[in-house]
C-alpha cells in the first residue's frame, strides 16, 4: 500500500497518454514542489516533451481517483490530490504494519559491525559504529531481506598481546569481584602500553644527540608520565606491581612472542588469549544489551589463521602478477593491476593512490588486511550472502579499497562489487580527547549512567513513569547518532540529547505516547461514513499528505541506508502534529464529523510513529 506512489502512477500515466511519452519517463521527472500552495507533486514540462505548450487544456483537465486539480504554472505542472480520496487510502485503510514495505525479491545480506577490539570497554567512539549497524540491519529486516549480523574479534594483534602481556606479569588474576570486567582489562592494557611507551622514550631520549629533537622527546615522555600517574592514582597496587615485574626486559620481544605463539596454536597461549577476550566481550554484551543491541555470530579472528584459510589467501595471491615487494614484505601491487574500469565497479575513486597491500610481515606474521580477505570470503560462503556490508570508520578508508582490490585480483570478482563500506564519521565528546592507549576516553557504560540521571530527573519533574527510563535513554543516545548522515561528525551532548519538547528520541517517544493516550480514552467507534472532508485544512492536511508519503519514505530510506531521512521524517510529523494538538480539539469537538475526521488523523500519526521507531530501535512508549 503506496498512497503517494499511486497518486504519482496515475499523474504519470495521463501525462504520457497526452504528450505520447512513456509513463516510466514521466515518472523519474515528479517531483514534490517547494511550497504548499504550488500543490502536491509537479512535473517539469520541458522535461517531458519539447511540444506540450501544444496540449496544455488537455493536461489541465487531468482528473483520476487521487488527482485533484491540475495547474500549469509556467514551465510546471503542479497537482493537488483529492483529499477525500487519498483519506481514504492513506488513513482510514491504514493497518498495524503501514509503510512497512516489503521486496519482492529477498537477498540475503551479512552486516558485520562494532567488532571492537577485546581490550578495554566500548566507548562514545563505539557508539556510533555499534547503532549504526543495529539499524542498518534492523532496516533491512523491515525490508524483508534475510540479514546475519555478526561481531569480528580481533584477538590476533598486537593490542591484544600488550594486554595479554600484562597479565601474564601480574600472574594471570581474575577480575576482582564487583568491577565490571572489560573496564578492568582496559586499565591494565592501557597501563601496560604507558609502562612500555616510557621505557621506548627513556631509551631514544638516551641516543638522541640532536638537542631539538631531544626535547621534544623528553616533552612526550613528559606526557606520557601524567597519563602513567593518572592510571596509578585508579589502581596503584596493580600500576605498581606491573611497572616492577616489566622491569629491564625487552618489551617489544615479548609481545612479538605472544603473536607468535598464539598465531601458531601454542595450547597453553591459546586458552589464555580466549579467558581473557571472553572477558570482554561479556562486557561488551552487557553494554549492548542495554540499546538492544545484539548479533547472530560472533568469528574469531585467531579460527580464520588456525583453519588454515589465511594461508589458502597468501599462497593464492603470492602467484598473482601483482605480486611485489615491499619494504622486505611480501605485498600487492594494487595501484597498477586494478584499471579504471575494475576501479569504477569497486567504488575506487578517482585518482586516488592505492597503496601496496602487505600480505605478510618478513618474519611470517600475518596483516589484518589480509585477514580480512579471508574473513570476506567466509561471511559470503557461509551464508550465501548476495551482499556483505561492514560498518567501518572514515579512516578505514583505504584499507577497504584495498579489501576490495584484492579479493578482485584473486578472482573473487563478485564479492569484491558487493563488498560495501558502510563509512561514517567520528562522534565528538564535548569537551574530551580520547586515547585507549592511554586509557582516555568515556565508556559507553559511563555515557549511559549519565544520561540515565538526566531523564529520571525529566521524568520525575514531570510525573511520568519511572518505569520508562531505560527505554527514554535508548532512545536519547540512538537520536542524535541517526539523525546526521553518517559521513558528517557528530557532536554528542549529553545536556542536551533529553528533551521531550523538541527534536530528540524522548520527543518522538513523547508524541507518540500523546496520540496514543488520545485513542486509548477515545470511547467512540471510529465512523468512516461521519467523516468531515472539510475539516482536512491546515496541519491536518499536511499530516494527511506525510502520511501518504511513508510508505515511500520507509522503503528509499532503507534501500538507501539512510536512517537520517526516516528520523527527519518522524521529526517533521511530530513537530506537524504537535503544533494541531496543541490549538485544536479532538475528544471534545462536539462536531461528530470533524471529531471523527481527528481521530482518523492521530490513528495514522500514532501508526506511522509506531512503525517508524520500531525500525530505529526505539521502543514507542504508550506512557512517560
Amino acid at each position: 500500500m503506496n498512497p503517494i506512489g499511486d497518486a504519482k502512477f496515475e499523474l504519470a500515466k495521463s501525462v504520457g497518454f497526452i504528450l505520447k511519452v512513456d509513463e516510466s519517463t514521466v515518472l523519474k521527472y515528479i517531483t514534490y514542489p517547494p511550497r504548499k500552495e504550488q500543490g502536491d507533486l509537479s512535473i517539469p514540462l520541458p522535461q517531458i516533451s519539447k511540444s506540450y505548450k501544444d496540449k496544455i487544456e488537455e493536461l489541465k483537465a487531468i482528473k483520476g481517483n487521487l488527482l485533484g486539480r491540475v495547474e500549469i504554472s509556467g514551465i510546471y505542472l503542479n497537482t493537488f490530490l483529492d483529499e477525500k480520496n487519498l483519506f481514504h487510502e492513506a488513513i482510514m485503510s491504514i493497518g498495524d504494519d503501514y509503510g512497512i514495505e516489503k521486496v519482492e525479491t529477498p537477498l540475503n545480506i551479512v552486516v558485520e559491525h562494532t567488532s571492537a577490539n577485546p581490550i578495554h570497554p566500548l566507548h562514545i567512539g563505539h557508539l556510533r559504529n555499534s547503532i549504526l549497524g543495529d539499524v542498518v540491519a534492523r532496516m533491512l529486516r523491515a525490508r524483508g531481506h534475510n540479514v546475519n549480523v555478526r561481531f569480528y574479534v580481533n584477538d590476533t594483534g598486537r593490542q591484544v598481546a600488550i594486554l595479554i602481556y600484562g597479565l601474564k606479569k601480574l600472574g594471570y588474576p581474575d577480575p576482582p569481584s564487583g568491577v565490571k570486567k572489560d573496564y578492568w582489562l582496559g586499565q591494565i592494557y592501557a597501563m601496560t602500553n604507558v609502562i612500555m611507551e616510557i621505557h621506548r622514550l627513556k631509551l631514544e631520549v638516551d641516543n638522541t644527540e640532536d638537542e631539538k629533537e631531544r626535547r621534544e622527546k623528553l616533552s612526550k615522555l613528559d606526557d606520557m608520565v601524567g597519563s602513567a600517574n593518572s592510571l596509578r592514582e585508579r589502581m596503584p597496587e596493580v600500576f605498581d606491581n606491573l611497572a616492577e615485574s616489566m622491569k629491564g626486559e625487552d618489551h617489544e620481544k615479548e609481545v612479538s612472542k605472544i603473536i607468535e605463539l598464539y598465531e601458531g596454536g601454542n595450547k597453553e597461549i591459546k586458552e589464555v588469549v580466549r579467558k581473557y577476550v571472553g572477558y570482554a566481550l561479556e562486557g561488551f554484551i552487557e553494554s549492548l544489551n542495554k540499546l538492544h543491541i545484539s548479533f547472530d555470530t560472533f568469528d574469531f579472528e585467531s579460527d580464520l589463521i588456525w583453519s588454515g584459510e589465511v594461508s589458502k589467501v597468501i599462497k593464492s595471491l603470492s602467484s598473482s602478477p601483482a605480486r611485489m615487494e615491499y619494504k622486505g614484505a611480501l605485498a600487492l601491487d594494487l595501484q597498477n593491476y586494478v584499471d579504471q574500469e575494475v576501479r569504477k565497479d569497486l567504488s575506487i575513486p578517482e585518482g586516488l593512490e592505492i597503496p601496496p597491500l602487505v600480505l605478510m610481515r618478513s618474519d611470517g606474521t600475518t596483516l589484518y588486511t589480509t585477514r580480512d580477505i579471508a574473513y570476506t570470503l567466509l561471511k559470503f560462503r557461509q551464508f550465501n550472502a548476495t551482499k556483505v556490508i561492514n560498518v567501518i570508520a572514515e579512516q578505514q578508508m583505504i584499507p577497504q579499497i584495498q579489501l576490495r582490490a584484492a579479493l578482485y585480483l584473486a578472482g573473487f570478482k563478485k564479492e569484491a562489487s558487493n563488498l560495501i563500506h558502510y563509512s561514517y564519521g567520528m562522534v565528538n565528546l564535548q569537551g574530551m580527547r580520547m586515547s585507549g592507549r592511554l586509557g582516555k576516553y568515556i565508556s559507553l557504560d559511563e555515557i549511559y549512567t549519565m544520561i540515565t540521571e538526566i531523564a529520571k530527573a525529566k521524568v520525575k519533574e514531570k510525573r511520568g513513569a519511572m518505569e520508562s527510563v531505560d527505554e527514554v535513554v535508548n532512545s536519547a543516545i540512538r537520536y542524535p547518532i541517526l539523525s546526521v548522515a553518517p559521513n558528517k561528525p557528530v557532536s554528542f551532548n549529553v545536556d542536551n540529547v533529553v528533551s521531550f519538547e523538541q527534536n530528540s528520541g524522548p520527543y518522538l517517544q513523547y508524541t507518540y505516547a500523546r496520540a496514543f493516550n488520545v485513542l486509548t480514552k477515545n470511547q467512540e467507534q471510529l465512523d468512516e461514513m461521519s467523516v468531515n472532508y472539510e475539516d482536512i485544512v491546515d496541519e491536518k492536511r499536511e499530516i494527511l499528505m506525510m502520511a501518504s508519503k511513508f510508505p515511500e519514505v520507509f522503503s528509499k530510506a532503507c534501500d538507501e541506508l539512510a536512517p537520517e531521512d526516516l528520523v527527519a521524517f518522524l521529526r517533521h510529523l511530530a513537530d506537524t502534529f504537535n503544533k494541531w494538538y496543541d490549538k485544536e480539539r479532538i475528544l471534545q469537538e462536539p462536531d461528530k464529523g470533524k471529531r471523527m475526521t481527528r481521530l482518523y488523523i492521530v490513528k495514522g500519526v500514532e501508526t506511522i510513529l509506531r512503525n517508524g521507531l520500531g525500525v530505529l530501535g526505539i521502543s514507542p512508549l504508550k506512557r512517560m
